[in-house]
This record gives structure tokens, sequence and C-alpha cells, in this order.
């Protein structure tokens, strides 16, 4: 046991938070992401949170890792694809919100990236962890900053 570590995020995952450098990304994928596929082609460490909700995990993870600072878009989400134009996402809502409780830019750091160019910048990761989210859109990508 060790303290004030969430007691969610697993050894594995704390452990490629560890090996992370600055610059290097994790994307916290949605149920519905080809985490293992998408890992595979960009040579990725790929993880599994089966159960847990990327919301949960974000808040976890941000705990102990800082945001890219060097960067106006440290995280980044997937925005509604044309097809489903009109579909409210609330839990990118509930990502700026957890991102502001972490990072001094608030909201504004996070971004939104049409569908293939998120895919483009998720194909960057070092750490791809498939979670049990359901919910559509889900996906979030984070680029670790410099711990001062």
């Amino acid at each position: 046991m060790l303290l004030n570590i969430p007691k969610i995020l697993s050894p594995e995952l704390i452990k490629a938070l560890c090996e992370m450098g600055h610059g290097d990304k994790i994307l916290l994928a949605d149920a519905n992401y080809p985490g293992k596929s998408a890992a595979e082609r960009c040579h990725a460490t790929f993880l599994r949170a089966d159960g847990i909700g990327v919301p949960a995990l974000l808040e976890a993870i941000l705990t102990l890792m800082p945001l890219d600072a060097y960067t106006d878009e440290p995280a980044m989400v997937m925005d509604v694809d044309v097809r489903d134009k009109g579909m409210k996402i609330p839990i990118h809502d509930a990502y700026r919100e957890i991102v502001a409780r972490h990072d001094p830019r608030g909201k504004a750091a996070v971004s939104q990236y049409e569908r293939y160019a998120f895919y483009d910048k998720a194909n960057s990761c070092a750490v791809i962890v498939q979670t049990g989210e359901e919910a559509v859109y889900a996906n979030i990508i984070l680029q670790k900053g410099v711990i001062k």
C-alpha cells in the first residue's frame, strides 16, 4: 500500500505514467475505441481499465501527472462527426471541469479535434488505456508536463 495514490490506478498504469516523459501522450479510450489494434500500430503500451469510467480515471491521473505547460492544447477530445451533428456530448463538459481543477488554464486546456485528426493525434500516444466508459466520443488524450 502507498499513501495518496488513487486506488483505481493499477500498478501497471502507475508504472506507465512514471515511464512517460515530458511531451509524451496518454489516451484514455472509451469502450468502443479500437485500443489494442491502435496500440499495436503505434507501438504504444496497451493497458485495460475495465469497469472504470474515463472521468474517474482522468481525475485520478491528474492528481499525479501535470499537463504540459509548453503547449496550448495539453488535453484533446474528439469532436462530433458530421454524421452525428447536433448530438450533445456531456462527458466533454465533465472533462473540462476536471481539467480545470488541475490546470491553471482551466477549461481552455481542453481542445477538440475532428475525428480523423484526433485519430492522428492518438497514433502518437505512448500509452493507450482501454476503459469501460460507455459514453460516445468519450476519448481524451493528455500530454504530460514537467514537474517543477
